[in-house]
């Protein structure tokens, strides 16, 4: 027998396998996908303790226009950006689903419509305020386009 043989075998198996085991950010073969997602945490006691200027930048962004302490405390918490494409330009609905670390396993739900979606778009949550403050940090998150009643595109966090 020769060695050539068991080894495309093995191959096969494995590629199949790796084709079980990834998930898709496409569902059902639509044009929609999300292509890209950012998230920040705004916690003055949980930043790393860098010199990088981004992410002092990053901190000054999102306490721009912050003047008393009250006000930057409401602004503590999760922002998360997702790009995402869409060539069918009907009405969809983008969902974040999230779970925080002082609920358990309770999934809080923020979404909104779009009604006339670009070839490219950007759509922004936050878990911030007093949501953030009772709640806590945000342990996992998924985030969903639906059209139509059907989900066709998502990204998710590792712990989801």
């Amino acid at each position: 027998m020769s060695l050539s043989k068991p080894c495309s075998i093995i191959a096969g198996i494995f590629t199949s396998l790796m084709g079980i085991a990834c998930q898709s950010n496409n569902l059902h073969q639509s044009a929609t996908a999300i292509t890209n997602s950012k998230y920040f945490l705004l916690d003055p006691a949980k930043q790393p303790a860098s010199i990088d200027p981004m992410i002092r930048f990053e901190q000054r962004h999102y306490l721009h226009g912050a003047i008393t302490s009250e006000d930057r405390k409401d602004r503590y918490g999760h922002y998360y950006v997702f790009w995402w494409t869409d060539n069918a330009r009907t009405p969809a609905v983008i969902r974040l689903e999230y779970r925080q670390e002082n609920t358990g396993v309770q999934v809080k739900v923020q979404e909104f419509a779009v009604n006339a979606p670009y070839p490219r778009n950007k759509s922004r949550f936050q878990v911030t305020g007093a949501e953030y403050q009772s709640g806590g940090r945000v342990t996992s998150w998924r985030v969903s386009i639906i059209r139509n009643g059907r989900v066709i595109a998502h990204d998710q966090s590792y712990l989801w």
